[in-house]
């Protein structure tokens, strides 16, 4: 999955600043995989899984940024590791016998930086799947307010066939009003 990153200018909205910026917050970021889990969890390919269906791997790829924000690859891949490691996403993991993983170019980063301890839990993977996202934006700015509309489109897809098994998409609205610096 996303391998971790340092600072998250997209994600993390200054507490001095609430209400007066529209950049997506961790909060943001938590309710849409909530959404996701509960997407994928009535989806075609997951309706039937339980615990004891084979396992399914699922590498995780970092975000596409299509949106009006410049969001460096650390902070792509710092989405895609929220929308991993939260409860819903990890619950539904434990109930449907599904591994979210990183992909094996981030655990080789990992291990050569921290060593292969910390990097042991992307071992044993077989991605059979991959999850994709991709982030838009649209802005409407009236004098000093503005309102930013994000479009979060996750797809999963099947690393044999190339079939696309999962999509959907989750959309979040931002607003400010005033000026970000007075």
């Amino acid at each position: 999955m996303a391998v971790g990153c340092a600072c998250v200018s997209l994600l993390c909205g200054c507490a001095s600043t609430q209400g007066r910026s529209t950049r997506l917050t961790t909060e943001d970021v938590s309710a849409m995989a909530a959404e996701m889990a509960a997407s994928m969890a009535s989806s075609d390919i997951l309706r039937e899984r339980d615990a004891g269906s084979p396992r399914m791997v699922v590498a995780l790829d970092h975000v596409e940024n299509l949106s009006s924000d410049v969001v460096p690859v650390s902070e792509q891949w710092y989405l895609m590791e929220r929308v991993r490691s939260s409860l819903p996403l990890a619950t539904l993991g434990s109930e449907r016998n599904i591994a979210f993983v990183i992909p094996a170019e981030q655990m080789n980063q990992l291990r050569d930086r921290v060593g292969a301890e910390a990097a042991l839990h992307g071992a044993g993977r077989a991605p059979t799947h991959a999850m994709r996202g991709v982030i838009r934006s649209v802005t409407r700015a009236s004098g000093v307010h503005r309102t930013d509309l994000y479009s979060f489109e996750v797809r999963v897809i099947d690393l044999g066939t190339g079939r696309i098994d999962w999509a959907d998409s989750f959309e979040f609205k931002r607003a400010a009003v005033g000026l970000a610096y007075d």
